[in-house]
């Protein structure tokens, strides 16, 4: 009796151990973002604005997790030049080269191509994360733009239904003040379209959309878009 009550003992110890530590790597596992800054000439008398959200964004985000930055650039080699989605910086924690980045972004011109964008940034993440799950506890896109799609490829339905699929959230800063607001009779502003298009992209991920109204604290915008 004795003897199986010692070792009894340190099993228990045993597992105990195992279970600490495996609880302590589940509170280690990081989260993989990917940041969309808007530059397209529709965000052109914003741009300050977005920039300063991208830096707020990343200084209370750095410490959880890679980051990576996309932005728009012009392809002119069609008959109406195209803003596409690139990459900047890649998979980083350093806030002083994300930050020196957004800095050194400007204005570009082109359709842009937000729906199309989100989906490659959607594929970049999971393709990173997959090469190491364990040790990613989620992924989550942000969104600094006014919502403003022309000639996406993906269609909404798709692009959502992927987005979940892959397990991505996906938040937004919704800058859509200039946006017009005077629809047609059968057809919605720019502005209700984009509204509408964030609502449905961050709620069916679970994820949120604010909407700014004039200039606004940076800080306390951003921690009211990562609550909860």
């Amino acid at each position: 009796m004795s003897a199986s009550r010692s070792f009894y003992i340190p099993l228990a110890l045993f597992l105990t151990l195992v279970l600490s530590i495996g609880a302590l790597a589940q509170n280690e596992r990081k989260i993989a973002y990917g940041i969309l800054v808007d530059n397209t000439g529709s965000m052109r008398t914003q741009f300050s604005q977005v920039n300063m959200l991208g830096k707020g964004v990343v200084k209370h985000i750095h410490p959880n997790g890679p980051i990576s930055i996309f932005n728009f650039t012009t392809q002119s080699n069609t008959k109406d030049p195209l803003a596409l989605v690139k990459s900047g910086v890649e998979w980083s924690q350093d806030k002083n080269i994300i930050d020196r980045y957004i800095d050194s972004l400007s204005v570009v011109a082109g359709q842009t191509t937000l729906k199309d964008a989100i989906y490659s940034i959607a594929e970049d993440l999971s393709t990173k994360v997959n090469l190491d799950k364990d040790a990613y506890a989620g992924k989550v896109i942000i969104l600094l733009t006014d919502g403003e799609d022309r000639v996406s490829k993906v269609m909404e339905k798709e692009l959502i239904q992927v987005l979940k699929e892959s397990g991505i959230r996906v938040y937004a800063v919704g800058l859509v003040q200039e946006l017009e607001i005077d629809g047609a009779f059968i057809r919605k502003s720019s502005r209700d379209k984009s509204i509408n298009f964030l609502k449905k992209i961050t709620k069916e991920t679970g994820g949120r959309v604010i909407f700014p109204k004039g200039q606004t604290n940076i800080d306390s915008l951003v921690k009211e878009l990562l609550a909860g």
